[in-house]
């Protein structure tokens, strides 16, 4: 009898396993027909394959995206932790793009233009940037802006231990951090 229950266990645990594979990888059954040797069953593999996965897409299961929406993800979502976002890196062969990535894929500087410059508690920068992110100072320094001659680009890049540095046209450097 207790070698029946785990022989049972065992089966809804592997069933509920390859249920999950198939949830996170649902081409994984579309390339495995790439292996089949004989024409007619390839075929038959690859048109029952590709129907799963129309409908899984069309059932919104798993959705496809271009190289250009994630790194538009990558791009709105700079600054902030979201641990419920889907890990989206980008390879870094092929193509011809101004993405500066780490070796893990994750965007690991953006270049943007500022829309305004003000001075916040503490005479903190609080900079507001052309794609709507909002930005304050971190650190102590003494950051001075000109106002007849005000930065209009910057870069913003990953530090160390989850900080971030941005860099202004004018030569600045200090720490920050996304508030908006």
């Amino acid at each position: 009898m207790r070698n029946v229950a785990i022989s049972g266990f065992t089966i809804v645990f592997l069933a509920s396993s390859i249920a999950t594979a198939d949830e996170n990888a649902p081409l994984d059954k579309l390339y495995a027909c790439s292996a089949i040797a004989d024409d007619a069953e390839r075929l038959t593999c690859y048109d029952e394959a590709v129907g799963r996965v129309k409908k899984a897409e069309t059932a919104g299961e798993f959705a496809t995206i271009t190289r250009q929406e994630a790194e538009d993800v990558q791009r709105d979502a700079f600054g902030f932790s979201m641990p419920s976002l889907p890990r989206l890196s980008l390879p870094t062969f092929g193509g011809d793009t101004d993405v500066k990535t780490d070796d893990e894929g994750n965007l690991a500087e953006l270049e943007v233009a500022i829309r305004s410059v003000d001075t916040g508690p503490y005479g903190k920068l609080i900079i507001t940037f052309e794609n709507g992110q909002v930005w304050q100072q971190s650190d102590s320094d003494s950051v001075r802006v000109s106002r007849k001659s005000p930065p209009t680009m910057a870069v913003i890049k990953r530090a160390a231990f989850g900080s971030f540095l941005i860099r202004l046209d004018t030569g600045q450097r200090f720490k920050a951090k996304r508030v908006k």
